[in-house]
């Protein structure tokens, strides 16, 4: 039984919950610590337990600046269970999301952001640095901050050698990477929890905005953001703190940075009917070369009127590890699995400008079976999956 039980889909923790409430001898398995040890490694990749997006609000009053704009960030469960603690947030925005924490943008309240563990209910706050604000938010807009965010944030775990498999509670850092006002340089700093400091701001001369909702791709210590009015990238090297300027050797139309897989960043870009995946190989001396790599025919996996809408499909998100892409489309939201090319609608929202998932296993501790004074203390109270 513990075999078949570590052959349990990730996604689909609904499963051993009814398992262990089965008997105590099951309960005993799941609940012994080795069990989640074993589950993990056996999977590998965290499962998407789910994806957040944000929705953005108009002001019903009108005051002398015009209608207020706010944001609201929700959460969307692809799963058998649903996380406790994922839930929608009014007046917040999710930024960025990795190895089971999320990054919210909350300055109405009276920090910065918040690095949430949405399965065990854990946050952290963090008060940007002043010296950081002139490339974090538009200057001389303090009552509307939702609307004037305009740097990109990056999530990361902190943990040394860690394998991402577990990483509820461990230290984390979380990279800024923003321009100032006039558009001619970006800048730099990265957050740690573990001092609660900030870095030096680092700078380099560079005439585009950075693209604040774009995704980033973190290869190593080293992050790459997107630009708003090129396809060029800013990369970022944390441990050397230096920022750099990549420019594409090609142009590729409607390209769209994704994420990281097989150690490289991804990149993506719809001629209909298909979907076309590029990776950015960077050479010793900083020399870009963009390889496509994989081609994927959308005729039977999308609905036909989505494919001949002239919008046509737009690629929002992607799940590192597991190589699962959403894709925004007149019909809703899908996911692709890249390996199986299974597809799956998800979300009948037509307008969702980014898909961020949600990969954890999910961690919780079983309720008693019997009273409490009949519980086997075989049993335990150990956390399972």
């Amino acid at each position: 039984m513990r075999e078949i039980f570590l052959r349990v889909r990730g996604d689909d923790p609904a499963s051993l919950v009814r398992a262990a409430a089965c008997c105590w001898s099951w309960r005993g398995i799941m609940s012994h610590p080795q069990f989640a040890h074993d589950y993990r490694k056996f999977h590998g990749a965290a499962p998407v337990l789910g994806f957040l997006y944000n929705n953005h609000h108009m002001t019903t009053h009108i005051d002398v600046r015009g209608q207020r704009r706010w944001y609201s960030s929700h959460f969307v469960s692809t799963a058998t269970f649903r996380p406790p603690a994922c839930r929608d947030r009014r007046k917040w925005r999710v930024l960025d999301s990795r190895h089971g924490l999320a990054l919210f943008d909350t300055p109405k309240s009276h920090e910065d952001f918040l690095v949430y563990d949405l399965l065990t209910g854990e946050h952290w706050e963090i008060h940007a640095d002043p010296k950081c604000h002139y490339f974090m938010w538009w200057p001389d807009d303090d009552d509307d901050l939702h609307a004037c965010l305009r740097c990109n944030a990056t999530l990361l775990c902190a943990k040394d050698r860690c394998d991402h498999l577990d990483c509820h509670g461990g230290p984390f850092r979380v990279a800024f990477v923003g321009c100032d006002y006039t558009g001619r340089a970006a800048h730099a700093a990265v957050y740690s929890s573990e001092t609660r400091q900030w870095t030096d701001v680092t700078s380099v001369e560079h005439e585009h905005y950075i693209h604040y909702t774009g995704h980033s791709a973190v290869v190593g210590d080293k992050v790459y953001v997107p630009c708003m009015e090129s396809d060029s990238l800013i990369v970022y090297n944390m441990g050397q703190r230096e920022l750099s300027v990549i420019n594409p050797p090609f142009v590729v139309q409607a390209i769209t940075l994704m994420g990281v897989e097989d150690g490289m960043p991804l990149f993506v870009s719809v001629v209909k009917p298909r979907l076309l995946l590029w990776s950015l190989e960077t050479g010793p001396g900083g020399a870009a070369r963009w390889t496509r790599h994989r081609v994927i025919e959308l005729k039977s996996l999308l609905p036909t009127p989505v494919l001949l809408d002239n919008s046509g499909v737009t690629p929002v998100g992607f799940a590192e590890g597991v190589g699962v892409i959403f894709l925004s489309t007149k019909a809703g939201l899908y996911t692709i699995e890249l390996s199986s090319r299974r597809s799956k609608k998800v979300h009948g929202m037509q307008s969702i400008e980014k898909a961020i998932p949600y990969m954890s296993f999910y961690t919780g501790e079983w309720g008693p079976l019997l009273a409490s004074d009949e519980a086997s203390p075989a049993v335990g109270g150990g956390t399972t999956i």
